[in-house]
């Protein structure tokens, strides 16, 4: 399906692959999202969580892997012209090499192919990942307030964003 190479941080590295998932890489999902998701806000899904979305018929697993081990994830949902991001993780050894980047191309690839007008996600306030879907033209369109909670009972504002898939068009 795809396929990218980083020159500058990754040379020594293999490429990424990303392929649609299934139930069969539940256990390689799991791993990574415990690594990916600190316990302290209670962002991260338990296995019964994602098999039961996973379930769902609109449902679509995109996994990513270097060197033929699964090295993220992407969960969405469709309805009608509209797709939710439900939950993207990488494991921490590959972060910030581009792997969560290429997952979200080829979300957005998928989602034209698809005739989907517009992409959704919610997360915390505080969480750095926003520098990377400002990057795919995801824009603050909701918040609510105190929806998460982190250290020492500290709330965190859950915002939600939309991105045109339009947008992307390449």
């Amino acid at each position: 399906m795809a396929s990218r190479h980083k020159s500058r941080e990754d040379r020594d590295l293999a490429p990424i692959d990303v392929q649609p998932g299934d139930f069969s890489n539940l256990t390689d999902v799991m791993r990574i999202m415990e690594g990916a998701f600190p316990k302290t806000y209670g962002e991260g899904w338990n296995h019964h969580q994602c098999r039961s979305m996973l379930s769902l018929p609109s449902a679509k697993l995109l996994i990513a892997r270097r060197k033929g081990s699964v090295c993220g994830f992407v969960i969405s949902r469709q309805a009608a012209d509209e797709e939710e991001l439900l939950m993207i993780a990488v494991d921490p050894e590959c972060q910030n090499s581009g792997v969560g980047h290429l997952l979200l191309e080829q979300m957005f690839l998928i989602a034209q192919e698809d005739q989907v007008s517009a992409i959704f996600l919610e997360m915390r306030a505080n969480n750095p990942a926003v520098k990377l879907y400002a990057r795919f033209g995801f824009r603050e369109i909701g918040l609510r307030k105190a929806y998460y909670t982190g250290p020492n009972m500290e709330k965190f504002d859950a915002i939600t964003y939309k991105a045109a898939v339009s947008d992307q068009a390449k």
